[in-house]
């Protein structure tokens, strides 16, 4: 049991550190475009951005890594679902959404800031951008022929007579109407400020102005499935369970998810145990095969190919063998291919089961299959 504590505390350290040091950070494969308008191949970091980045790492062929700022290009892409960002400067208003006023806002700009923003829809007629701020609120731009214009939409608290209110300022739905008011034919209702519905508004005017050859848009990030196929031992034993055999095996399903929480996941599992004893005395013995089923959510840690990750999970078994398991599992990965994990070895409900927090885990190899390269679009 002191080598199941010492390893559980290693590895929260470890990835502790790790998390902060890499960011979920990966290098992909991409291209830059420098301000002479050259493409460069290579390969750019794509990190956990959390915010709209200012500058990126790329590695060049050779493997030599430079820092670009949004001053030094004028975009980049990853190759994978095409992501692309440009270069812009854009205004900033200087409105605190937690802030309460007594009095309404300037509208008027007070900063300027070179970022890079991710492209939603590219067209000749209007191209749509989103930006992040640093508590990852989402701004989105709207570029025509006029140039670059944020698509104002703020809930403004207001302080009248000591109560607050929500000030709605709404701005969008004007920018969108002047903008449909030159096409003929485009009368689409203004849509909720919302990605998904502000890009197909986007797509649907850039199509009335037959401009739909020349309209692209990045393929939509979606999340990654992989099969897990696993097998390992068994240690967990708890009355009235007895393990004459502690191999274990099962299948399983890990959802990935995509952009900024790439090193992000849920996973599902169930495991059985064959010819396990259950009884409380020799004469009630008998051989089952034991059941486990477990669903977590947890993170790997990194962007080397060997990383870290911890998960948070709940474990029951079935007929109610034994007691249930709410706590960690942690592990080490290879390409998030092959996990090497320790499972149900730190259970938070011990005070309410009986049971010891500290349990004996089970160890187990897994293996990923990602199902989402075998389906067809």
């Amino acid at each position: 049991m002191l080598i199941i504590r010492l390893i559980f505390l290693s590895l929260l350290v470890h990835c502790t550190f790790i998390s902060k040091s890499y960011s979920q950070s990966l290098f992909q494969n991409g291209y830059l475009i420098t301000n002479q308008n050259d493409t460069v191949r290579g390969f750019v970091k794509y990190e956990d951005w959390t915010n709209s980045p200012v500058e990126i790492a790329f590695k060049d062929t050779n493997g030599q890594v430079k820092l670009f700022s949004a001053l030094g290009i004028r975009g980049f892409c990853i190759d994978a679902y095409q992501l692309k960002f440009k270069s812009k400067k854009i205004g900033l208003l200087n409105i605190a959404l937690y802030e309460r006023y007594r009095r309404f806002p300037s509208l008027k700009a007070k900063d300027s800031l070179q970022v890079f923003l991710k492209e939603i829809v590219y067209g000749s007629g209007a191209s749509l951008y989103l930006y992040l701020n640093e508590v990852e609120t989402s701004f989105y731009f709207l570029e025509t022929k006029k140039g670059l214009v944020e698509l104002y939409n703020y809930n403004i608290p207001m302080m009248v007579h000591n109560r607050t209110y929500i000030a709605v300022f709404d701005k969008y739905k004007e920018q969108l109407s002047a903008i449909a008011k030159e096409s003929l034919g485009f009368n689409e209702p203004i849509p909720p400020y919302q990605e998904k519905y502000l890009r197909q508004y986007i797509e649907k005017y850039n199509s009335v102005l037959s401009f739909q050859n020349e309209t692209s848009k990045p393929e939509q990030e979606i999340p990654k499935f992989d099969l897990d196929l696993n097998v390992g031992l068994e240690n967990w034993t708890e009355n009235p369970v007895i393990l004459t055999n502690k191999t274990t095996f099962g299948l399983g399903m890990r959802v990935n998810f995509p952009g900024r929480f790439y090193n992000r996941f849920v996973k599902v599992n169930f495991f059985i145990t064959p010819d396990a004893n259950i009884g409380y005395d020799a004469a009630s013995r008998r051989k089952v095969s034991l059941k486990t089923y477990e669903v977590s959510v947890g993170s790997h840690f990194g962007l080397r190919k060997l990383r870290p990750y911890i998960g948070f999970h709940y474990s029951g078994v079935s007929d109610s063998y034994r007691l249930y398991f709410l706590g960690f599992q942690a592990g080490l990965s290879y390409n998030r291919k092959i996990n090497l994990e320790l499972g149900h070895f730190a259970n938070f409900i011990s005070p309410m089961t009986g049971t010891t927090f500290f349990l004996r885990p089970r160890i187990s190899l897994h293996y990923f299959v990602e199902l989402n390269s075998h389906h067809k679009k």
